[in-house]
C-alpha cells in the first residue's frame, strides 16, 4: 500500500474516532500484505503465521489504546488514606508500570498518592480498579501458564506458552506463578460451600439427591496413597538420620533404601454411586463375565478430589468426611468407604466416623482379594496350568457369596496336604490366610451387590494415576514440598471440574490482598 494512501486512511479514521487511526492503519497493512494487488500467492501456513503475529500486535495496540484513554480520564481522588491510617495528600501523575499480557507487553499509567512521610509507601488506586497482579504478568497469561504447568513439565509449559502467545516466561517464573496460583486452594471449598448456602438457602438440592423425595444415591468415600520422588530435604523424617546423612554401603552403586526419596501423596475422592440398571448383580455375573463383555457395574458421578502431600493421611481423610457432610448435612444418605486394605487407613476411617457419630461400612477392594487368591493358586498348581484360573474363580465366587472363612479353611487344608511346598510358598500361604482373617469384617460383598454398591477401588486407583503419577512421575522429576503441593492442589481442583470457579475465587482474593486491604476505608474507585 502506498504511503500517502495509508496516511490518508489513518487521518480519515482519526477524524471520526480519535485514537483509532493508527489501529486502522495496522489493519490496512495486514490486509494489504495478505491480499493486496500484485502480491505473490502465499500458502495458508504463511498467511496464518502472518495474521497471528501482526494480528496479535494489532490487538495489543488496541489494548494499549484503551489503557491510555482510561489513564487520561483518571480523576484525582479528594482523599486517600492507607490501612496504616496515614493520609496520602500528594498526587503525582506520570507513574507507569509494564504488564505482560497474552498479547504482549503494555504500559499502565496511573496516579501515585504519596504521604511525604518516611516509611509510608505510595498508593495507586488505579491498580485496584484494574486489579493488576503484583507479578508483571496479567492474570489471563498466568492462568494460561498454570494450565500448561498443571499438565506437563515446566520446560514444556514454557514452550507452549511461547507458541500460544509469543511471550517467553522463564522456568523459575513459571514455578513461582504456579505456587502463587495455588495459594487459595486450602480455603476454596469451605468458601464455596458458604457461598452456595447463602445463595441457595438450606433447602437447595445436593449432588446425588433428587429435588424432591428421599435421597437415592449412596455416598462413597475412597482414599489411597501414591509415592512421589522428592528432594532429600522434602522427605518425611521417620528414621534416626536424615536421608543425606545415612552411610552409603557401596561406592559405585546405591543399595537397598538408598535409591531415591519418596513421599506419599494421599489421594481422596468423594462421589455419588449410581446403581446399575436392572436387578442387582450376582457373583456369577462378576466372575464369569466373558472377555470383551461390558461390565454392568455402578457408576461414580459428581466426583470430588483432594490430594495432600504435606498433610497426614488422617487430615486428608478428615477432609473427605467434610465434603461428604457438605453433600449430606442431614446424614440421610448411606455412606460407604472403599479402601485397598491398608490397616492404617481403615483405622483412620473408623476413628473419623466414630468421632462424627456416623456409621460407615468399609469395603475392601475385591481386586486386591483376587490378587491374594492368584498368589495362593500358584502354590498349588504348576505354572501356566489352566486349572489355576478355575480354582481362583471358585474361591472368588465363595468370597462374593460371603464365605471368606470357608475359603481360608480350604487354603489351610490344601497347605497341609501339600507339605512339599517351599519356604516361599509357605510365606505366601501365611500372608493370604492372615489377609483373609484380618479383612473378613470388610468383605461383606453380598450386602454391597444387593445395594448396588461398587466393590472395587477403580475410581481412586485411577485418580492416583492421572492426578499424581501422570504429572509428578515425569522421568527425572524431583520435587520440593511447596511445588509438589501446589501442582497437586491445582490438578485436584481441575479434576473436580472447578478450575474456572477457583480461578475467579483466587483473583478475587488477590484483589483484596494486593489492593483493597491497603486502604483505610472502602476505596471509592475513580472512573
Amino acid at each position: 500500500m502506498e504511503a500517502y494512501v495509508l496516511d490518508a486512511l489513518v487521518a480519515s479514521v482519526e477524524s471520526v474516532v480519535p485514537g483509532l487511526g493508527p489501529l486502522a492503519g495496522m489493519l490496512a497493512v495486514l490486509v494489504d500484505e495478505l491480499a493486496g494487488p500484485g502480491r505473490a500467492v502465499m500458502t495458508l501456513d504463511a498467511m496464518e503465521q502472518l495474521t497471528a503475529v501482526q494480528g496479535r500486535e494489532l490487538l495489543r495496540a488496541a489494548l494499549q489504546h484503551g489503557l491510555d484513554v482510561q489513564a487520561d480520564a483518571e480523576v484525582r481522588l479528594p482523599g486517600v488514606a492507607g490501612a496504616d491510617g496515614v493520609a496520602r495528600p500528594r498526587a503525582e501523575r506520570g507513574h507507569a508500570r509494564t504488564v505482560v499480557t497474552t498479547l504482549g507487553a503494555v504500559r499502565v499509567r496511573r496516579i501515585a498518592y504519596r504521604a511525604g512521610a518516611k516509611g509510608a509507601p505510595a498508593l495507586f488506586p488505579r491498580d485496584a480498579v484494574l486489579n493488576l497482579p503484583l507479578r508483571g504478568y496479567s492474570w489471563r497469561l498466568q492462568q494460561l501458564a498454570v494450565r500448561f504447568t498443571r499438565s506437563g513439565g515446566y520446560e514444556q509449559a514454557r514452550e507452549f506458552v511461547q507458541a500460544a502467545t509469543g511471550v517467553m516466561i522463564g522456568k523459575l517464573q513459571l514455578e513461582q506463578i504456579t505456587a502463587e496460583a495455588a495459594a487459595d486452594a486450602p480455603g476454596f471449598y469451605p468458601a464455596l460451600a458458604r457461598d452456595q448456602q447463602e445463595q441457595q438457602g438450606p433447602d437447595r438440592p445436593e449432588p446425588g439427591r433428587p429435588e424432591a423425595g428421599p435421597p437415592v444415591m449412596p455416598l462413597a468415600l475412597s482414599a489411597d496413597g501414591k509415592g512421589v520422588a522428592m528432594r532429600p530435604e522434602a522427605r518425611r523424617r521417620r528414621g534416626a538420620k536424615a536421608p543425606g546423612q545415612r552411610v552409603q554401603n557401596f561406592e559405585k552403586r546405591r543399595g537397598t533404601g538408598e535409591k531415591g526419596h519418596k513421599r506419599m501423596a494421599e489421594t481422596g475422592c468423594v462421589f455419588d454411586v449410581q446403581a446399575p440398571d436392572g436387578p442387582p448383580r450376582t457373583p456369577e455375573q462378576i466372575m464369569n463375565r466373558a472377555p470383551g463383555e461390558p461390565a454392568r457395574g455402578p457408576k461414580a458421578v459428581n466426583r470430588w478430589y483432594t490430594v495432600e502431600i504435606t498433610a497426614s493421611r488422617a487430615e486428608t481423610i478428615s477432609s473427605l468426611f467434610d465434603e461428604a457432610e457438605r453433600r449430606d448435612p442431614g446424614l440421610a444418605r448411606t455412606w460407604i468407604a472403599l479402601l485397598d486394605g491398608d490397616r492404617h487407613q481403615i483405622d483412620v476411617v473408623r476413628a473419623e466416623a466414630a468421632a462424627r457419630g456416623i456409621t460407615v461400612p468399609i469395603l475392601i477392594d475385591f481386586i486386591h482379594v483376587l490378587e491374594y487368591l492368584w498368589k495362593a493358586a500358584c502354590c498349588f498348581h504348576a505354572p501356566r496350568d489352566p486349572a489355576m484360573e478355575t480354582w481362583v474363580t471358585i474361591q472368588g465366587l465363595d468370597i462374593l457369596h460371603g464365605r471368606a472363612a470357608q475359603v481360608a479353611g480350604r487354603i489351610r487344608q490344601l497347605a497341609q496336604d501339600h507339605p512339599q511346598a517351599g519356604p516361599e510358598h509357605a510365606k505366601i500361604i501365611r500372608a493370604t490366610l492372615s489377609y483373609l482373617a484380618a479383612k473378613e469384617p470388610y468383605l461383606d460383598y453380598p450386602r454391597a451387590l444387593a445395594a448396588g454398591w461398587p466393590i472395587a477401588t477403580g475410581v481412586i486407583e485411577g485418580a492416583c494415576r492421572h492426578l499424581v503419577n501422570d504429572r509428578m512421575g515425569i522421568t527425572g522429576a524431583r520435587w520440593g514440598l511447596p511445588g509438589a503441593q501446589a501442582i497437586l492442589w491445582l490438578r485436584a481442583i481441575s479434576a473436580s471440574g472447578d478450575q474456572d470457579t477457583y480461578w475467579n475465587h483466587h483473583i478475587t482474593r488477590e484483589h483484596h490482598r494486593n489492593h483493597l486491604s491497603r486502604y483505610q476505608h472502602t476505596l471509592q474507585l475513580a472512573a
